[in-house]
């Protein structure tokens, strides 16, 4: 190896050996970076050169700051090294040529290590920002972070002092907010059955003023809506499955307006009769369409909290008929009712159709689509389209009657499930009390007005659904099912005996405020879980094949107890007194409890695919269908 002896600058000799080592030293910059030190040196110079010092020292005169700016990174160059000595000799001993080349292999070793670690920060930079963009387009739903991000600690992505990647939520809040307008929108038709449900509470009094009414008609008033119903929830189900879940549920706002009509300008028994008819069976179609599209448009982590939305406003709409019964008589009470059905029916022209009945009819664009506009247009539905389509591969791999289906071994555990929820709810007495609140009170004795008492009870019916959105996605839907369950029991027992104290004589003015007491718990209780769990349950634990027909039995179901529930009520109270029909409410509820405990699943936080696995052996099953086709084709 030469050296340029007469050059003056030391910074020129280095480069210089810089230059001459890389060029004797051949092969590729990424060759040469996956050798060792060692390797490359005794290969390029021979076995003189092949023990050098492994530590990346500098020389006295040489800093780090130095060798970084002569790199670029800082700015310009300013070499700070000491004069390099000179031979006078032509020839150089071999000593000091070592000498000059272990100096010149630590700084080549030192400024290598220096582009590394500046390779090493741009790759990282690259992936946090990589990591960025990734986060935008899959991110957790928005909601659930901000219930999380109080309770959790701040990790710190900080880089060389550079700002936090994550310093905002990372949800685009625009496909929660489209989710939101799917729920608002489905959950107005909620509010109509609401307003219906709570309707003949504060209109029969300025009724019988106005018609002429028995008792038995004013039974058939509170009656023939779940009667209907019931009609209404064994059409719904083919509707759904026909005609797709938005239109069916556009389509009950029509009888909606139709049946309000008739009862604000009834002049008769049979007109008011045929108006809660018509209301009837809307009130049975909605109630199998909204749970059903809810389960099927929101998405696991927040389908607790949404999916309770109807409730909700279910509930308000109970509240708005006892608020709006104190001010005005019965044929301006069903004019509102018929008001309300015209917003409800253009927001539900906007929202689009469910993407799994898209699938279900192999239109897999238009499912795209719909799933694109509840998610957001910039979030990518790939993974939830794949899931979408394997699930109904699934589906369709059984075939035959679907009715007969629901009782086969596969989908009968969630049928019955779905049965029970509904049996309990309606047979705890819950309609009998919302639609016989003033009289309830008013045979109690109690020394509140009855219809205040009926406006606290819609007021914390209200309020309690709240309650229990909040709790839903916290706690689960079994906890709130416990909780329930516990308060009904002790409070109907509590009503009951003070009922019976009545009855035998015994003087309970002083504890006049009892009944309006057990019956805010009670309701409390009610409406935080067995008031809106069954159904929301229900477009959650039925599979996708059999969905529309069994939800439409489970609401005929459902609607079928309600009117045995509130048509026999004043019958079940002559025959066992009030203190009987409220014991046995109580044991019902009981036996509810014990049904919870052993025979309902937990969904909280699960997708559609992952609980109807659980419930119908998923994938297993499958595999031994196509098992069993291929034996049949062998044969």
């Amino acid at each position: 190896m030469s050296f340029n002896k007469n050059n003056p600058n030391p910074m020129g000799k280095i480069m210089g050996y810089l230059k001459q080592l890389s060029t004797e030293m051949g092969g590729s910059e990424q060759t040469r970076r996956g050798q060792g030190d060692e390797e490359r040196l005794y290969r390029a110079r021979g076995q003189k050169y092949a023990r050098v010092p492994s530590r990346p020292t500098l020389s006295a005169s040489t800093t780090c700051t130095s060798l970084a700016t002569s790199c670029g990174s800082q700015g310009t160059l300013a070499p700070n090294y000491a004069a390099i000595p000179e031979n006078v000799s032509t020839e150089s001993s071999s000593e000091d040529e070592q000498d000059s080349f272990e100096k010149t292999r630590r700084h080549f070793q030192q400024l290598r290590q220096i582009s590394l670690g500046n390779e090493f920060k741009y790759k990282m930079e690259m992936e946090i920002k990589s990591a960025k963009e990734e986060n935008l387009r899959n991110s957790v739903p928005f909601v659930k972070q901000l219930s999380t991000d109080s309770n959790k600690v701040k990790t710190d992505y900080t880089i060389n002092g550079d700002s936090q990647p994550y310093s905002a939520p990372t949800t685009q809040r625009l496909f929660l907010w489209t989710q939101i307008f799917a729920a608002l929108a489905v959950s107005m038709g909620s509010m109509i059955v609401g307003f219906s449900s709570g309707y003949t509470s504060p209109a029969l009094t300025s009724m019988n003023a106005t018609l002429v009414f028995g008792k038995e008609e004013n039974s058939w008033i509170g009656g023939i809506m779940p009667l209907a119903a019931l009609v209404g929830g064994i059409l719904g189900g083919p509707l759904i499955e026909v005609i797709g879940r938005k239109l069916t549920i556009i389509g009950t706002s029509i009888p909606f307006f139709i049946g309000w009509m008739l009862i604000a300008n009834a002049n008769g028994v049979a007109m008011v009769l045929t108006g809660r008819a018509f209301c009837g069976l809307s009130v049975g179609i909605g109630s199998l369409a909204f749970p059903v599209y809810l389960g099927e448009t929101i998405q696991p982590e927040v389908r607790g909290s949404l999916g309770l939305l109807p409730t909700a406003l279910g509930n308000t709409g109970i509240l708005l008929a006892f608020f709006a019964g104190m001010k005005l008589e019965w044929r301006e009470l069903a004019f509102l009712g018929g008001a309300l059905a015209i917003p409800f029916f253009l927001l539900m022209i906007i929202t689009p159709e469910t993407p799994r009945w898209y699938v279900t009819k192999r239109r897999a664009e238009d499912a795209r689509k719909a799933l694109q506009w509840l998610r957001g247009k910039n979030v990518n539905i790939e993974k939830e389209m794949r899931e979408l389509t394997r699930s109904q591969a699934e589906s369709d791999l059984v075939r035959g009657n679907q009715f007969k289906q629901l009782f086969t071994k596969k989908y009968v555990p969630a049928v019955l499930i779905s049965l029970g929820l509904m049996f309990f709810q309606q047979l705890s007495g819950i309609n009998a009390v919302i639609f016989y609140a003033s009289n309830i009170f008013e045979s109690a004795g109690s020394t509140i007005d009855p219809k205040l008492s009926s406006v606290i009870i819609g007021i914390v019916n209200f309020m309690s659904t709240f309650i229990a959105t909040v709790l839903i996605d916290r706690l689960g839907r079994k906890i709130l099912l416990y909780i329930s369950s516990v308060s009904m029991i002790v409070t109907l027992v509590t009503l009951g005996s003070y009922y019976y104290l009545q009855n035998v004589g015994v003087d309970v003015t002083a504890y006049g405020w009892l009944p309006l007491a057990c019956l805010i718990i009670y309701v409390l209780g009610f409406s935080i879980g067995f008031g809106p769990i069954p159904w929301l349950m229900l477009g959650e634990i039925l599979p996708s094949k059999i969905r529309g027909t069994a939800a439409s039995l489970a609401t005929g179901f459902n609607w079928t107890c309600t009117f045995i529930v509130t048509k026999t009520f004043p019958n079940i109270i002559v025959a066992i007194y009030m203190h009987g029909t409220v014991w046995l409410f109580s044991v019902i509820c009981l036996i509810g409890l014990f049904f919870v405990i052993f025979f309902v699943p937990e969904t909280r936080g699960k997708s559609l695919e992952e609980i109807e696995k659980k419930l119908t052996g998923g994938s297993r099953r499958t595999r031994n269908i196509n098992s069993n086709k291929q034996m049949q084709n062998g044969c």
